[in-house]
């Protein structure tokens, strides 16, 4: 079957969440809860007390030292290879048979120096207790392995020692991090090891709980390049070869990041109670079936409610699309070739509108990166700003060179980005290379279109959209996949080039402006400088210099958070 699932259906079997927050409540009730300390040894005493309560045998593996391995990606050095040494424990229970690899289900109990840790992770601690109730109570008929590991935070300590004496014994290991926030219930750290089958197998879990799970094509990317850059405790049995799979709430307050993380605000009162309660139905679905052996590629296909399809599917929709791009390039060839200088033209014109742009964000700016604090107002000034000096310049640009050749503008427009999806494709990021290589298709057949050719124009806006969104740009920012520091008039300029050719191929099409036209050029382009300089002038950072450097996007909610 292409698609396995097609929406959430009634709402599964749950945990109780009421006894869920009680545990967060107890164990944030004691602070910060670093690994070693007297904190952490209350924490895992109290999941002891908790378990044997409900008649559940906890074994206690002691962690000791533990290798941890350098974690090298895109030739960045982010960890040198070291040895841990854990006076901490982590606690293991089993359910159902004996014999047979097992589901693992881990949650981390430790916090980092300053944070009670409620999302981070005291709610996942007490899923896996609530759910240790429920299988004592009700075995299931495949093996199931809960842990409650040892310092998440230094490193993945405790994981990385378990998955080094048990990794033979589990089939599929997923960690719970980061759950009971008001963000959508998030898919991550499926590497190449999680395939179509793998993939089903949630969904179909998703579908019997009664609710909808998201898959960030950007994540799944991440994850299939750099699988040893996981950073939580899925991470351990990844790189030793076992299938494995990370769940959490991404976001909150609106935001796909958790402004909250790592510090003092992460508390109880945070804890959303509806979330709780997707994350224990999802939990009861997935440990009532056995995951299937590993078969195919999957693409879980984002919008549509848990569906996935195989990979191939993807793949051969991209060639499709790789065609019909190329095609539009061949038989605009000939043209491109006689054509005049006016490319040339506008790709100076384009580059000096670029740096004029990027000379007067760093004058405006209060401090590199202020633009993290409000990327759309950023954003839209800078496109006022860039669009206003190109329009300038382009006037300028027309009294020493004749702006021949439009054809040249289409092929621009789609070559931009048919080489960008082009190289995704060849990297093995089919999950994002789409996002470029529908656009130059479509761009492709704009000559074909008659009144609708104005798709030159809005198809390049597609990624700019979807990349450029404030809230991914806070997302990479906040998880170092942009520096905090970095310009942003690169990455506008770059997403809108596209779309500046496929209008320039709509304005050559018609011809000389006229009088009126070229009037509106100079004046409209001086007051969009105007303005978008105004805005940039206007927008103060939400916190100083220091306070960024020393907390990141953190600083917006106040001084004294990590």
């Amino acid at each position: 079957m292409l698609v396995v699932a097609c929406g959430a259906g009634t709402p599964g079997e749950g945990l109780d969440v009421g006894r869920v927050q009680a545990h967060v409540q107890a164990l944030a009730a004691n602070g910060p809860r670093p690994g070693g300390s007297q904190a952490a040894r209350v924490a895992a005493a109290y999941i002891d007390r908790e378990l044997a309560g409900a008649g559940v045998r906890v074994e206690r593996m002691q962690v000791g030292g533990v290798d941890l391995p350098a974690i090298e990606v895109a030739g960045r050095h982010l960890r040198s290879a070291r040895r841990a040494q854990s006076t901490d424990d982590n606690l293991v229970v089993r359910f159902g048979p004996g014999s047979g690899t097992s589901v693992l289900v881990m949650a981390h109990y430790d916090t980092v120096g300053d944070s009670p840790g409620a999302i981070d992770n005291a709610a996942a601690v007490g899923l896996l207790i609530e759910l240790a109730r429920v299988l004592a109570r009700a075995p299931p008929a495949t093996p199931v392995m809960l842990v409650f590991t040892a310092e998440e935070e230094a490193g993945l300590v405790g994981a990385e020692a378990f998955a080094g004496r048990f990794a033979e014994q589990i089939d599929f290991a997923m960690a719970l991090d980061l759950v009971g926030g008001d963000g959508d219930l998030t898919l991550n750290g499926a590497s190449t090891l999680i395939g179509a089958s793998e993939l089903r197998w949630i969904a179909a879990a998703a579908d019997r709980a009664g609710l909808v799970v998201r898959a960030p094509l950007a994540h799944r990317v991440i994850s299939r390049w750099w699988p040893q850059a996981e950073r939580s405790d899925h991470g351990a049995f990844t790189r030793r070869g076992v299938r494995a799979v990370h769940f959490y709430h991404r976001g909150h307050d609106g935001e796909l990041i958790d402004l909250a993380y790592h510090s003092p605000r992460d508390v109880p009162a945070r804890v959303e109670p509806a979330a709780v309660d997707e994350m224990g139905r999802l939990l009861r679905a997935i440990v009532a079936a056995p995951p299937p052996p590993h078969a195919g590629d999957g693409f879980w296909v984002p919008l549509l409610s848990n569906t996935v399809i195989p990979r191939w599917a993807l793949l051969a929709f991209e060639l499709v699309l790789v065609v019909l791009a190329l095609g539009g390039l061949i038989s605009a060839r000939a043209a491109f070739v006689r054509g005049g200088l006016g490319l040339m033209a506008a790709l100076v014109a384009f580059a000096l509108a670029t740096a004029s742009t990027f000379a007067i964000e760093h004058v405006t700016a209060a401090r590199p990166g202020a633009w993290l604090h409000a990327p759309l107002r950023a954003e839209l000034a800078l496109v006022l700003v860039l669009g206003g000096v190109l329009a300038l310049v382009t006037v300028a640009a027309r009294r020493v060179w004749v702006w021949t050749g439009e054809l040249r503008f289409l092929v621009l427009a789609v070559a931009i980005p048919l080489a960008l999806g082009g190289v995704l494709l060849a990297l093995g990021a089919a999950e994002l290379a789409w996002l470029f290589l529908l656009p130059a298709a479509l761009i492709a057949l704009a000559p074909r279109l008659g009144p609708l050719r104005v798709v030159a124009a809005i198809a390049p806006l597609l990624p700019a959209v979807l990349v450029l969104a404030p809230a991914q740009l806070r997302e990479a920012a906040w998880n170092g996949f942009l520096p905090a520091t970095m310009s942003l008039t690169p990455l506008v300029a770059a997403f809108l080039a596209p779309a500046c050719a496929g209008v320039a191929w709509l304005l050559r099409r018609r011809g000389h402006p006229g009088p009126l036209g070229a009037l509106f050029l100079p004046v409209g382009g001086l007051l969009a400088i105007g303005a978008g300089i105004l805005v940039l002038a206007m927008t103060s950072p939400a916190c100083s210099v220091a306070d960024f450097n020393d907390f990141h996007l953190a600083c917006e909610q106040g001084t004294g958070v990590r």
